[in-house]
Formats: structure tokens, C-alpha cells, sequence
């Protein structure tokens, strides 16, 4: 009979080797997260532009503010820092 201290010596040892993905699993994936990067740069791109001609469409009226400039400015750069990140994630995994 085996001792319960040994087992458990055993199961918390690391794995021998590294853990790869068939083919079949790991080529959809890739292709999944490609679609949704190039998505998430597109939405974003989109993003800064809206947000600028609304920017911009506030400053030149003298009316009432859809949104405002603080909440403009955070949404742009937020847009930018996911579209950066998009981007550099996608050279990382190329």
C-alpha cells in the first residue's frame, strides 16, 4: 500500500513536459482570436472617431451637451490604450 504523504509528493509535482494543443483545437482558437482582435482594432478606431466629431460637434454649438468633454477625453483615450493593446497583441501572437 502506497502512503498517503508519497501520493500526494507525486501529484504535486510539475508536469515533465509542456502541454500542447492538437491541431484540431488550436487552430480555431487562433483563428477565433484573430476575427476578435481585428474586430476590437476596428470598434476602436470607430470609437475615436465618433467620440472626436462629438468632441468637436460640443465645442463649435452653443447648445446643450450630449456627454461631457471629461467623459469624452477618458473614452478616447481608453479607445486608444485598447486599440493599442489589440494591436500589439496580434503582433505578439504572429
Amino acid at each position: 500500500m502506497i502512503p498517503a504523504v508519497s501520493i500526494i509528493v507525486v501529484l504535486a509535482q510539475p508536469p515533465t513536459g509542456p502541454v500542447t494543443f492538437p491541431a484540431e483545437v488550436w487552430d480555431p482558437l487562433m483563428s477565433a482570436l484573430s476575427w476578435l482582435m481585428g474586430f476590437a482594432v476596428v470598434v476602436c478606431i470607430a470609437a475615436l472617431f465618433v467620440c472626436g466629431a462629438v468632441f468637436v460637434n460640443q465645442r463649435k454649438s452653443t447648445g446643450t451637451q450630449v456627454v461631457e468633454d471629461g467623459t469624452l477625453a477618458r473614452i478616447l483615450l481608453c479607445a486608444a490604450v485598447i486599440g493599442s493593446a489589440a494591436g500589439i497583441a496580434r503582433a505578439v501572437l504572429a
